[in-house]
């Protein structure tokens, strides 16, 4: 479930800026109390007419998603995601849709509701980031979480209050809201689905968001015992404006097409 979350994470972060020409780099970390949940990844992006690059510089806690021997490059005309290994001249070919659908599988063993959900935004003014007026917002989402694994019943609570600082009437955020954001992409989980949706249309309108902080908690139903608690701090610094050739984003012609299922440690859930 965290694997695929990280997707859907990926999938937002990629795609919040396309146009003709640009690079810039996001600064990624999650710092929790438990082992495993503390990351740092460093990574260049480069966007062009949809399509969009991402190279990792620095990855602390590496895993099949952040990895410092390659990058991965999304195809907006193909709906694909491709995960390039430079150091075994290898890739994987993932499409978006059929990536989310295979939670259909995770449907099957895993059975997910979210109860008692409430999305609340508060504007909280301008502020100056990187030389770029930003608008402050911060959005408090609050759920129960049932879930049934098998014979193992679980429920949750779920506290996440998340602030973003976001340049408004970016250049180049409406070619990618006309395409790629507003595409219908669903997990397959209802529950989960409408959960995204409406977080997504309390964040549509606020422009290229330049920092996100996430402080997210996790309790337990009965007596409010906190389960997990992390918090992630996205940067992005370093924007500029330049022309790539057609080539670079491009997977090189002799590396070898790898299927998701023959790549050890890749997995979905």
């Amino acid at each position: 479930m965290k694997k695929l979350l990280t997707i859907l994470t990926l999938v937002f972060v990629f795609t919040s800026l396309a146009s003709a020409g640009i690079e810039w780099t996001s600064k990624i970390i999650t710092e929790g109390k438990k082992k495993g949940q503390n990351n740092r990844v460093i990574a260049h992006i480069y966007a062009q007419g949809g399509d969009l690059k991402q190279v990792f510089d620095e990855v602390s806690n590496a895993n099949p998603f952040y990895t410092q021997q390659g990058y991965w490059l999304f195809k907006s005309k193909e709906d694909n995601i491709y995960v390039v290994d430079d150091v075994e001249k290898s890739y994987m070919e993932l499409n978006l849709d059929s990536l989310l659908q295979l939670t259909g599988f995770l449907g099957q063993l895993v059975k997910i509701r979210i109860l008692d959900h409430s999305i609340d935004s508060e504007m909280l003014g301008k502020e100056q980031i990187a030389g770029y007026t930003c608008n402050h917002m911060k959005i408090t989402t609050d759920y129960t979480m049932k879930m049934k694994i098998l014979i193992i019943k679980k429920t949750i609570k779920v506290h996440e209050v998340k602030e973003i600082w976001a340049v408004p009437n970016f250049k180049g955020l409406k070619e990618i809201n006309d395409s790629f954001l507003k595409k219908d992409y669903k997990t397959g989980i209802a529950d989960l689905d409408q959960l995204i949706k409406e977080q997504q249309e309390q964040q549509q309108k606020i422009g290229f968001p330049l920092k996100i902080e996430t402080h997210t908690l996790q309790l337990s139903k009965k007596k409010s015992k906190v389960i997990s608690e992390t918090s992630t701090t996205m940067e992005v610094t370093g924007i500029k404006f330049k022309n790539f050739p057609k080539s670079f984003f491009e997977v090189p012609a002799d590396y070898q097409r790898i299927e998701p299922a023959k790549k050890k440690k890749f997995g979905v859930f």
